[in-house]
């Protein structure tokens, strides 16, 4: 956690209201219209009791049945109020609560993948939905609980303070002690709430993380060690929720004892100045009917402080990750990148992931001209694939510049850029869906002869034919349906769509068996085509046709050349290739 709660996002809190004043200015109306319809009456109770029962003449019958109707009136007036911000203020605060999690997506979105690294997907979406649950509530019901609660104390107090000064200051003498009781367990509370909230996101972690990775689980037997591990995480969770459920009940119970403390009060204080003769029973009646009528706002400062603190934590947590700045931000002013080239020029390239961390690159430059082929070659962790991430501003460099087309990317709007880089990886991501909307990814408005024909540049169209369903056939989450290579051409058919000028292969074919990569590069020389092709791999026979090749050494370029030109040469290249690192010749 960052920071807790300050007038930053005291004002970021308030602005969610803005879209919806007008719902909420009703809302407060007719929750203050409940307020006052409760508050009023009983005073028509005691006006009953005080007044028109007092004696028993030709007009008390008609000014019973006036104080009948108005209390009628007042019991509609009351219930309509109710089910009216009942409905409205629940529909604002869903609406509300929608926006934040819309944002909160969005910025999810554009932050880094340093951010992403750090931050597992089961703590994100305990954010985006458990913290964000509670947030309708206290939308809706927060300030009308407020409202409502000094209506009916401030309207009680000028009341009863007009009918008996000394009784009423004896009752609301025990306030102070209220609200201290509520101030400190609100303090404890909220530690509780949010240690509690954090290891849920601590068990939701360990539950999406193990869920994904379920064949590797039952592939290496080890169901009994991660049951066991997600156990001890459920169990913390368990204790922190049981802990904050303690000081919740401490606090709620002893809360509950306080409209009887006060009917105490009324009676004993009561019955002491009725025998002094300064208050009479119907008064005391009177009293004891408002003591009833304060209880409803106890209860209702009891849940506000439920509300208040199971909002507060979600929107501390909402707003941590919120105020996380993205890294990568595009210049005041981004030049769009408008029928690309694709040349790219490396010029003194530095960069390192962590601020304080070692170079992985150092003083890199090199070129390549619009349509070439590079291939950059090397052991693994080197630092091939940072450079496509640099290429693509996954990452910012921390020194020198990368240009596309003669523009620094720094001055790219980022989905010209994005638009113009395609990039197919080792680990595909298939989205859960059918294959249709998986391949249309990479042109959302594709028809379908487009993709099918995308498809057949890939080599898929007749794998996809003979399923039953066709295109509509569905994939499953990461497309666990699909084989390996079935998920890579399904990718490249993806890039055939979007059509990007410049492509980075990154490890493409590496974990496929021989027969699937055959027919994988097949497609990919096909996507290759008029590109200007980026090529990371360590198997010689995907590089080996490069125009150039860039041998990586420990944060540099320690070769260039064609395959033949570094055989030749005997250096770095060449002993990569006797120690068969690069795969087969």
């Amino acid at each position: 956690m960052k920071q807790k709660i300050t007038k930053k996002r005291i004002r970021k809190f308030l602005s969610y209201y803005r879209p919806w004043r007008r719902i909420f200015i009703m809302d407060m109306c007719f929750a203050g219209l409940s307020a006052a319809a409760v508050l009023l009456f009983p005073l028509l109770s005691g006006y009953i009791t005080g007044e028109v029962l007092s004696s028993w003449d030709a007009d008390t019958q008609r000014n019973l049945l006036l104080a009948a109707m108005g209390m009628a009136v007042l019991a509609a007036a009351e219930i309509g109020s109710n089910i009216t911000y009942a409905y409205f203020g629940h529909a604002m605060g869903a609406r509300m609560e929608g926006a934040m999690r819309e944002e909160l997506f969005a910025h999810y979105e554009r932050l880094s993948f340093r951010f992403h690294g750090k931050n597992s997907v089961g703590k994100l979406m305990t954010v985006a939905s458990n913290d964000l649950n509670g947030m309708t509530e206290l939308f809706h019901h927060g300030p009308e609980d407020i409202l409502k609660t000094l209506i009916k104390f401030v309207g009680a107090f000028v009341i009863l303070i007009q009918i008996h000064v000394p009784l009423t200051l004896i009752l609301f003498s025990v306030l102070p002690v209220l609200g201290y009781a509520a101030y400190r367990a609100d303090r404890i509370m909220e530690a509780q709430l949010l240690r509690s909230r954090e290891d849920l996101a601590q068990m939701n972690e360990k539950l999406e993380d193990t869920l994904a990775g379920v064949r590797t689980v039952k592939a290496f037997g080890q169901e009994r060690e991660e049951a066991a591990e997600f156990a001890q995480k459920n169990r913390k969770y368990t204790d922190s929720q049981c802990l904050f459920y303690k000081v919740e009940a401490e606090f709620y119970e002893s809360m509950r004892g306080y409209p009887r403390l006060l009917t105490m009060l009324a009676v004993v204080f009561g019955a002491l100045f009725i025998g002094r003769g300064t208050l009479d029973v119907p008064v005391l009646v009177t009293f004891l009917l408002y003591v009833g009528t304060l209880a409803e706002p106890v209860n209702t400062v009891m849940n506000f402080m439920r509300l208040y603190e199971e909002g507060k934590a979600g929107f501390i947590r909402f707003m941590d990750m919120l105020e996380t700045e993205p890294e990568i931000e595009e210049a005041e002013h981004p030049v769009r990148l408008t029928d690309p080239k694709g040349e790219i020029v490396f010029d003194h390239v530095d960069f390192r992931y962590e601020k304080t961390g070692p170079d992985v690159l150092k003083d890199v430059s090199f070129r390549i001209e619009s349509g070439q082929s590079a291939a950059f070659a090397g052991v693994s962790g080197i630092g091939k694939t940072t450079i496509s991430l640099l290429l693509a501003r996954f990452y910012d460099v921390t020194g020198g510049r990368i240009c596309i087309d003669g523009t620094d990317i720094r001055q790219l709007s980022l989905d010209s850029l994005r638009g113009a880089v395609g990039l197919v990886q080792q680990e595909v991501y298939i989205f859960n869906g059918t294959i249709r909307d998986n391949i249309r990814y990479g042109k959302r408005d594709a028809s379908q002869e487009e993709i099918e024909d995308a498809a057949r540049k890939a080599d898929i169209h007749d794998f996809i034919m003979s399923l039953e369903k066709g295109y509509d056939t569905e994939v499953g989450t990461r497309g666990i349906r699909l084989s390996g290579g079935q998920r890579q051409r399904v990718s490249i058919a993806r890039l055939f769509l979007k059509d990007p000028k410049i492509l980075i292969l990154d490890e493409a074919t590496s974990a496929l068996d021989y027969e699937s990569e055959r027919a994988v590069q097949e497609s990919l020389e096909r996507l290759m085509q008029g590109r200007t092709s980026i090529v990371i791999a360590h198997r010689l026979s995907t590089i080996r046709g490069a125009d150039q090749i860039y041998v990586m050494g420990k944060q540099n370029i320690v070769e260039q050349g064609t395959h033949e030109e570094l055989l030749a040469r005997g250096g770095e290249y060449a002993r990569l290739c006797r120690l068969g690192l690069s795969g087969p010749q």
